[in-house]
C-alpha cells in the first residue's frame, strides 16, 4: 500500500478552505479554473488511468506544454503513485517514443491534435483536449522505486538522464522557494516558462498545489502579452530566463505595473547588461535564481543592489554550498557542491552519476551533489558563477546535449561525421552550430528539415558548416578549436 501524498493532502486543505477561488487563469485557452475544478479534472484523469489499468509505479510521460490541465495531471499522478515524466511538448513523436522506451513509460499523455503513428498502439481521448496513448508493450510498474517525478537532465557529466525525485524532495524544494522569495498563498504569479521544466515546475506549479498560489498561464512567452498580463492579472512575480528579459529591456519602455515586485531569472547565465537595461526600462531588478534538476533551488539573490558581478545570491532554506578545489576552475573559483533536503540521492537508472576521470563522485548517499558549475563566494556571502564544466548547450534556458544531435546527424545520408557545439546567438544566448564531414552540399535548412521528425525545434542546428573532413589535431583527434573557428566564421546562420 502506498503512503498518502503530502502534496495531495496540502491541496486537499486548499480545496477545503478555498474551493471556489480561481487558482488558474488561462486566457489563451479561454478558461479559468477554481480549486474545485482543478480537483474535478484530477479525478477524471485518475478514473481514466484506472480504466487504462495503470498501477502504482507505472510511469506517465506527459508532453502537453502549459496546458490548463497540467496541475490536475500532477495531482492525479501523486494520488495514484504514478511517477510523472514531463517532456517538452515540442518534442516530435519519434523522440517521445524513444523517451518512453528509455524510461519505461506505460502511457503517454499528449494533446489530441498530435498525429500519432499508425502503429502507436491503443489511444483514447481524455477531457480538455488531451489524449492518452498506450504503447503496444506495457512495462512492469515500480521500475523507479519510490520516485514520483522523473526530471530530464544533462547530469553533471553530460550524459542525458532522468532524476529519481521523491516527494519529500519536492516538498523541501517548494517550502524553501516560497519562504525565501516570500511567495504566499495569495501571491499572483505569471507562468510563461515551461511547466515541464524543473524551474517552472518548482516555482509555479508546486506553489499552486502546495498552498493555492494562483497562476496566470500562457502557452509560451509572447513579449507583447507581458504588460497586459501583469496589469490584468495583478501579477506580483514573473519568472523567466535571460533572453526574455533582454528582449523586454529593448522593447518595454514603461513600467510593468505597480503590483509586480519580483522578477526572477534562472536557467542560463544572466548578464549585467541585461540587468541594467531591464532596470532602466522598467525600474525593476532582475534577480538571479540558481538551481538544478538534481538539487532543486540552490541560491537566490535577495539584494536590491545592481551588482556588476551578478551574484546568484545566498543558499535558500537548509541548503548548503561548498566550493571544492578544481584545477580546471577559473582563478579564485572552485566547483560548487550542494547539500540539502531537496537534493536527490540517485538517478532513475538507480545509479549515481558516473564521474569523469579525476572528478569527485557527483552524488552520495548523504544527498550531496557536485554541480558542473564554477564559482566563488563574495564578501557578503553571495555566490558568483564563473563558468561550467558541462558540455551541454543552453538554448534560451533549454539544455541540449551535443552528442544527441551529433548522433542524429550521423544517421543522415552522406554525412560521415559531425561535431556540434555552442555558437553565440543574440536572441537565445546560445544556439547550436554543426560542422559536417560530407561530400554532399548540405544547407542549414536541409539539415533542419531532415532532423525535424527526430528532434525538438530547439535542438536543430542554426549554423551549419560542411567540410570534406573534420579538422584533426597532430594526435589525430578532432580539433575542436578549429571547428569553433569554422563555426564563428559562418557570419550568417545557414
Amino acid at each position: 500500500m502506498t503512503s498518502p501524498s503530502l502534496i495531495a493532502e496540502a491541496f486537499a486543505a486548499v480545496l477545503r478552505d478555498r474551493a471556489g477561488e480561481v487558482l488558474l487563469e488561462a486566457p489563451s485557452d479561454g478558461c479559468a479554473c477554481t480549486a474545485r475544478q482543478i480537483d474535478d479534472r484530477a479525478r477524471l484523469l485518475a478514473a481514466a488511468f484506472t480504466r487504462s489499468r495503470l498501477a502504482a509505479g507505472h510511469v506517465v510521460l506527459a508532453a502537453i506544454g502549459n496546458h490548463p490541465s497540467m496541475p490536475s495531471l500532477v495531482l492525479a499522478c501523486l494520488r495514484g503513485a504514478l511517477p510523472l515524466l514531463p517532456v517538452d511538448h515540442s518534442a516530435p513523436i519519434a523522440e517521445l517514443q524513444a523517451l518512453a522506451r528509455q524510461w519505461r513509460a506505460a502511457v503517454l499523455i499528449v494533446r489530441d491534435t498530435v498525429p500519432l503513428p499508425a502503429d502507436a498502439g491503443i489511444s483514447h481521448r481524455l477531457a480538455d483536449g488531451l489524449l492518452a496513448w498506450l504503447p503496444n508493450q506495457r512495462p512492469e510498474p515500480g521500475m523507479h522505486g519510490t520516485a514520483c517525478l522523473l526530471k530530464l537532465t544533462s547530469g553533471s557529466t553530460g550524459a542525458p538522464r532522468a532524476t529519481a525525485t521523491e516527494e519529500h524532495h519536492l516538498v523541501a524544494d517548494v517550502q524553501q522557494i516560497v519562504d525565501s522569495m516570500e511567495i504566499g498563498p495569495q501571491t499572483r504569479q505569471l507562468a510563461v516558462i515551461p511547466l515541464s521544466h524543473s524551474y517552472g515546475f518548482s516555482n509555479l506549479l508546486l506553489p499552486l498545489l502546495w498552498q493555492g498560489t494562483p497562476i496566470r498561464l500562457r502557452p509560451q512567452f509572447v513579449p507583447t502579452q507581458i504588460a497586459g498580463d501583469v496589469s490584468d492579472g495583478a501579477i506580483e512575480t514573473l519568472a523567466g530566463v535571460p533572453f526574455m528579459f533582454d528582449h523586454l529591456a529593448r522593447h518595454q519602455s514603461a513600467p510593468l505595473g505597480p503590483t509586480l515586485r519580483l522578477v526572477l531569472s534562472a536557467g542560463a547565465p544572466l548578464s549585467f547588461d541585461t540587468v541594467q537595461a531591464f532596470h532602466r526600462a522598467t525600474g525593476l531588478k532582475v534577480r538571479s535564481f540558481y538551481g538544478s534538476s538534481e538539487t532543486g533551488g540552490i541560491c537566490f539573490d535577495d539584494s536590491a543592489a545592481l551588482d556588476p558581478a551578478v551574484p546568484v545570491g545566498r543558499p535558500i532554506g537548509h541548503t548548503m554550498v561548498q566550493l571544492l578545489p578544481d584545477e580546471q576552475a577559473p582563478s579564485g573559483s572552485g566547483r560548487l557542491a550542494v547539500l540539502g533536503p531537496a537534493v536527490i540521492a540517485r538517478y532513475a537508472d538507480g545509479l549515481s552519476a558516473e564521474p569523469a576521470p579525476g572528478e569527485p563522485v557527483p552524488l552520495t548517499e548523504y544527498g550531496q551533489f557536485v554541480t558542473a558549475d564554477y564559482g566563488y563566494q563574495d564578501a557578503a556571502g553571495r555566490y558568483v558563477l564563473t563558468g561550467r564544466t558541462a558540455s551541454f548547450v543552453n538554448v534560451a534556458g533549454r539544455k541540449v546535449q551535443p552528442q544527441d544531435v551529433e548522433a542524429a546527424l550521423r544517421d543522415l545520408p552522406g554525412i560521415a561525421d559531425a561535431v556540434v557545439m555552442a555558437v553565440h546567438d543574440e536572441v537565445r544566448g546560445e544556439a547550436l552550430g554543426a560542422c559536417l564531414a560530407s561530400a554532399q552540399p548540405w544547407t542549414g535548412r536541409q539539415v533542419r528539415e531532415a532532423l525535424s521528425a527526430r528532434l525538438a525545434p530547439h535542438k536543430l542546428p542554426r549554423v551549419v558548416v560542411v567540410v570534406p573532413a573534420l579538422p584533426l589535431t597532430a594526435r589525430g583527434k578532432i580539433d575542436r578549436v578549429a571547428v569553433a573557428r569554422l563555426l564563428r566564421s559562418a557570419a550568417t546562420p545557414s
